[in-house]
């Protein structure tokens, strides 16, 4: 599933497998490095992305805000109260900081430690993360509603776009979320300006690779579909030329 959604969308990143660790044996069983120095949960993300893998702790975190969003600290009140947010001057005022943190979402407090690995070496993974471009997304976003109709629990606000945006909101709602990542994970991973993030259960990941391929004859543009005809004979699919549904739509 892996490779043939790389594959149709022509992803140059590698899908991005997380594993949220509750207890401290399901961490130390894994045979994932562990990492050796503080790194932020975003930079793991984009190492992963490019075929690493790591096992991180709290004291690996670099950054406090993915320590509380995936539940590895517990929320200080200045940040529910919106003061932390606001005091950088990302908000009118305190009453829409508080308003913004109200919605934002964290796991409960508990994480002992998160697996961040290639999809195709994670093992048991609970959260998918994509990096993608805007057009790639949006067949991500045809696959889903291919089977599960329009997707409800989309939420974003320019911040914390990795790890509450991308892990901890599809994991409390078990749904799939999109990102348009935050300022912060663009300076410290670099990532370049046209990449968004799309996070979901890993439970859901095999259902929209699916949806993604149903969708392909109707929606992919021929030019596209000849870049992509060799898939065919790689995973006995059917890609035709002159079928997209706009090309063919009389109105």
């Amino acid at each position: 599933m892996d490779s043939l959604l790389k594959d149709i969308l022509m992803i140059d990143r590698e899908i991005v497998g997380v594993t949220l660790c509750m207890k401290k044996e399901d961490y130390t069983v894994s045979d994932v490095s562990e990492l050796k120095k503080k790194m932020s949960y975003c930079n793991m993300v984009k190492y992963a992305t490019k075929g690493k893998a790591f096992k991180a702790t709290l004291d690996h975190f670099f950054c406090g805000g993915s320590q509380r969003a995936l539940g590895m600290r517990p929320l200080e009140d200045n940040v529910m109260t919106g003061e932390e947010y606001y005091s950088y001057k990302m908000y009118d005022s305190l009453q829409v900081a508080k308003s913004v943190q109200e919605e934002v979402t964290y796991l409960p407090t508990g994480t002992y430690g998160v697996i961040v690995a290639p999809l195709k070496a994670a093992v048991k993974p609970d959260i998918v993360i994509m990096i993608v471009n805007p057009y790639q997304a949006m067949r991500i976003t045809q696959g889903y509603a291919y089977h599960m109709g329009i997707a409800k629990n989309i939420k974003f606000t320019g911040n914390q776009g990795i790890c509450s945006e991308c892990t901890a909101a599809p994991y409390i709602n078990q749904d799939m979320n999109v990102s348009l990542l935050c300022a912060n994970t663009r300076f410290s991973a670099q990532w370049q300006e046209y990449e968004m993030a799309i996070g979901l259960p890993f439970d859901m990941f095999e259902k929209l690779v699916f949806g993604v391929l149903k969708t392909l004859n109707a929606s992919e543009p021929d030019k596209r579909k000849v870049k992509m005809m060799d898939l065919n004979d790689k995973y006995d699919i059917d890609i035709s030329l002159k079928t997209s549904y706009y090309k063919s739509s009389k109105r």
